[in-house]
């Protein structure tokens, strides 16, 4: 099989590639809008506008198109926020360009974050530890906030409890705003958070 695939063409390997992305487009959605569980192949197929025999020709699964969802989606949302976190500045710069990254993404992508939200996968309390995308994530908020205890910035508490907090804090604001009929703009939930967040990590200057 693997020396099959090594011998696949261009044009079939884009083809395969086009139809995996089209296929994720629609399960971000539908997944997003039914749940995973009530969300059938033929849903699937439909909303992305393909035939059910290459839907399973694509991926054998719904379960596995959920995880290559999650894989996809995961790893472009890890990408944007670490590289804001590990950009220039200081503990609390980067902490607000953390959490800015971290909106912007989710509310371009608000069928993928009602997946997570649908499933009940909690951030705070680590639903979701066994993936490695957000394992890494967790990671490289804890990383920060050592950094910023290290540096006198941040209240000394442990820093991977800090930045689950973190997380969940996240997590909550932007579930109440996907909620609401009228939403701020994100750049207002950002600077929201943001303030939760310089509170509860002790940030000098921060409002009390």
């Amino acid at each position: 099989m693997a020396a099959a695939r090594r011998g696949r063409s261009p044009v079939v390997a884009a083809r395969e590639a086009m139809y995996r992305s089209v296929v994720l487009d629609a399960a971000e959605r539908v997944f997003g809008q039914a749940g995973y569980h009530a969300a059938k192949m033929q849903d699937l197929a439909r909303e992305a506008g393909i035939s059910l025999n290459t839907l399973y020709a694509t991926f054998p699964s719904k379960r596995e198109v959920f995880e290559a969802l999650h894989e996809t989606r995961g790893r472009a949302f890890l990408e944007r926020v670490s590289e804001a976190l590990e950009g220039d500045g200081d503990a609390r710069a980067r902490l607000a360009r953390g959490v800015h990254a971290f909106v912007d993404y989710l509310s371009a992508h608000p069928d993928y974050f009602r997946v997570d939200l649908r499933e009940g996968r909690s951030w705070a309390i680590g639903d979701v530890e066994a993936s490695p995308t957000f394992q890494a994530g967790i990671e490289s908020w804890t990383r920060l906030v050592r950094e910023g205890i290290a540096r006198g910035v941040f209240v000394d508490e442990d820093p991977h409890v800090m930045a689950v907090t973190a997380f969940g804090v996240m997590q909550i604001q932007l579930a109440a705003w996907l909620s609401r009929p009228d939403p701020p703009e994100p750049r207002v939930i950002a600077e929201r958070i943001t303030r939760q967040l310089e509170r509860a990590l002790g940030v000098e200057g921060a409002e009390r």
